[in-house]
């Protein structure tokens, strides 16, 4: 189990949240690769960002981008979240590729929010993007870390 300092427990291990991939990878300025949006009823604490690429013709550039807020009506219980109650908008992470052809592997840890032990808050119904710049080869794109559930009659399946 995770621990995060003022929010309470997140719940088990560290897992893949998301991940896209087996693309090639292309755009001489910011271009938006993928998103996906944090169900209304969790919190992400993404901890880490991995990029594969199998070739890298220029200096290529991931970032992992959280933005929106918990303000959003969807949002379970009353009002938003406390711990964003004006929203969570910003850079994550970055990876940064070799100047070099070659392919690359890269982990980068996650900014960390204030107040937490580990990881950068993505509240509820935040949209979380991967945003590129430059020319890699095909890459996958993986983002870590824990769930916290923050309503207990959400429906499974």
């Amino acid at each position: 189990m995770g621990v995060s300092r003022h929010s309470g427990p997140v719940y088990g291990a560290k897992a893949t949240l998301w991940s896209f991939g087996g693309v090639a990878v292309s755009g001489a300025s910011t271009t938006l690769q993928s998103r996906v949006v944090v169900p209304a009823y969790e919190t992400w604490f993404i901890t880490e960002l991995f990029v594969s690429c199998s070739s890298n013709s220029s200096l290529a550039q991931v970032t992992l981008k959280v933005k929106g807020t918990s303000t959003s009506v969807s949002y379970p219980g009353p009002g938003p979240d406390p711990q964003f109650p004006t929203g969570n908008p910003g850079t994550v992470a970055v990876v940064t590729g070799p100047t070099s052809t070659a392919g690359f592997n890269q982990v980068t840890p996650a900014t960390v929010t204030p107040g937490e032990f580990e990881g950068y808050g993505a509240p509820a119904n935040s949209s979380v993007r991967l945003v590129s710049s430059g020319t890699m080869g095909v890459a996958l794109m993986m983002v870590s870390g824990y769930r916290r559930y923050l309503d207990s009659t959400r429906v499974n399946g």
